[in-house]
């Protein structure tokens, strides 16, 4: 498969969990970033085509990454990816434009099916002004 998917992770024995997990699902095309930083640059740059976030990074431990994400390109299909699986936050995540949410540790299979799924859900169409007058 060639979508481009992007992983960030500040762990990278978690980055090398999620990157394995894929492969096995025919995912070969794979970026990977370690920090807020790094993957502002990157998702910029290499626009991918899903991004499977982390919330707890060195430089960011909230969800102002993904909202920084979603600022630059607002139709991004990102999965937040967290060993913190507190209701609270997994709703804040979905309200602010996460499409879905796993909690660490995850089930290979758990992951593969929320990527299909994420992946295969048609973009929303961008918002326009209502013309009736």
């Amino acid at each position: 498969m060639n979508e481009k998917i992007l992983i960030v992770d500040d762990a990278k024995f978690a980055r090398t969990l999620v990157k394995k997990a894929l492969a096995n699902g025919g995912y070969d095309n794979i970026i990977e970033t370690a920090n807020a930083a790094d993957t502002k640059k990157v998702f910029a740059e290499e626009k991918p085509d899903l991004t499977i976030l982390d919330i707890t990074l060195p430089d960011n431990s909230d969800l102002t990454l993904l909202k920084d994400l979603l600022q630059i390109a607002p139709q991004a299909k990102i999965i937040m990816n967290s060993a913190i699986g507190q209701t609270l936050i997994i709703a804040d995540a979905l309200k602010l434009g996460a499409k879905n949410f796993i909690t660490k540790p995850f089930e290979e299979q758990e992951l593969l099916q929320v990527v299909k799924f994420v992946l295969e859900e048609p973009a929303s169409p961008e918002a326009k002004p209502d013309e009736r007058k």
